[in-house]
């Protein structure tokens, strides 16, 4: 849902599209969505809200094909020697998983790993604060993120743990890997202790405020921003 999803959707990949749901009779994406053969279809705003459960449509909701997901193994065949992973554990917030995503195309990360089972799915409130890039980031969907991540440090990947603790270094001092998954955790349970185990660093970003915290799609992007 919203504006911005369905450009994106609609610039990489039209086929995609099923149909489209809006009350805007004059709308100029409207009318692209139309020039581009895409079925548009006039739907009461009371009905768009209903469909996907938010008010936060922007008059705009549509029905798409899934879109391709990448699996590890799939992933680690293509040898490079730079490479930024984002793991995220339990982010169940729509909200922070969308903001994650849009952070982690702005910031050109190459692949996105969430699980299957204890991560929000892609919800249009994901697509909408996504702003479009939950429809173009790679994302590789997985049923057990420990598995997963042993899979990559086994092909030379170096792990670090966004978390603070008495083990962990401050970002502005840390250099990071060319090789690096990079794991996040849901705000208040952090991240899970057999994937901190399994972490080679531990990082933490150094606060000066009053307030001595920030949510984790915040400091996600802080983080990817200091690894580019």
């Amino acid at each position: 849902m919203g504006k911005h999803a369905l450009k994106e959707v609609l610039k990489q990949n039209p086929e995609r599209f099923i149909e489209v749901h809006t009350y805007k009779k004059d709308d100029p994406l409207v009318d692209h969505l139309k020039e581009k053969g895409v079925g548009v279809l006039l739907t009461p705003k009371h009905k768009l809200a209903s469909i996907v459960r938010s008010e936060s449509h922007q008059g705009l909701i549509a029905k798409v094909q899934e879109r391709e997901f990448l699996t590890a193994k799939e992933f680690l065949k293509n040898v490079s020697e730079k490479r930024l992973i984002l793991l995220c554990d339990a982010i169940q917030d729509p909200q922070n998983f969308g903001s994650i995503l849009r952070a982690a195309e702005c910031f050109g990360v190459d692949a996105v790993i969430y699980s299957t089972n204890r991560n929000v799915a892609l919800t249009p409130v994901v697509s909408k604060a996504s702003a479009g890039a939950s429809e173009i980031v790679p994302l590789m969907p997985v049923s057990n993120l420990v598995d997963t991540l042993k899979k990559f440090q086994d092909a030379g990947y170096f792990s670090v743990a966004a978390e603070i603790s008495d083990q962990a270094r401050p970002l502005d001092s840390f250099e990071f890997p060319e090789k690096t998954v990079l794991i996040v955790g849901a705000e208040g349970a952090g991240i899970q202790p057999l994937l901190l185990k399994r972490s080679h660093f531990h990082l933490y970003i150094p606060m000066k405020g009053a307030v001595d915290s920030l949510n984790v799609s915040q400091a996600t992007a802080v983080l990817l921003s200091h690894w580019r």
